[in-house]
């Protein structure tokens, strides 16, 4: 008995759908990427000195100030030694197997913020938050191991919210 043939062509469109289909899974499964840009009701410069007196202010912010240059209305911001629960809704550390077990020693998070205004005299500014994490777990045996993280999106919303900027509904 003869087997029938299946043409290439066939073969190869039918390989790429499957690709196709499980990639999208994979993707799905990935951090849901949130808008990291929102439109504030002030002009840029209001906006700009707003979150420089909010990441100037340790206390409020828990952020150490790290650069801010009114010039391009541009905020760089650091924390350091952020808690367990804390950093569980700010970030998420894709770790291999072999780390799964190991828990966090000290998470950093840079922030960069950038505002822009809507036109020369608009009282409408955008903000644009961008977050990098750094996570240094301790395994079980000792040893420490540096992850790059991915952002959940909470912090960038928790600073277009102290900017003013609408948040998005349920």
């Amino acid at each position: 008995m003869k087997r029938p043939q299946i043409p290439m062509k066939r073969f190869s469109a039918a390989s790429a759908a499957v690709i196709v289909i499980l990639w999208s899974g994979i993707t799905l499964a990935q951090p849901t990427v949130i808008p990291r840009i929102g439109q504030v009701p002030y002009s840029a410069s209001e906006t700009f000195h707003k979150l420089q007196r909010y990441f100037s202010d340790e206390a409020a912010s828990e952020f150490k100030l790290v650069k801010a240059d009114p010039r391009t209305r541009t905020i760089v911001a650091r924390r350091d030694g952020i808690d367990t629960a804390t950093w569980t809704k700010w970030a998420y550390c894709k770790m291999s197997p072999t780390h799964l077990l190991d828990s966090l020693e000290d998470g950093a998070a840079t922030v960069k913020v950038k505002v822009e205004g809507v036109g020369r005299h608009s009282h409408t500014s955008y903000v644009h938050v961008d977050a990098d994490f750094d996570g240094k777990y301790k395994s079980l045996d000792g040893t420490e191991t540096a992850h790059r993280c991915v952002s959940n999106g909470v912090l960038e919303q928790n600073i277009l919210a102290t900017a003013g900027a609408s948040q998005p509904g349920p």
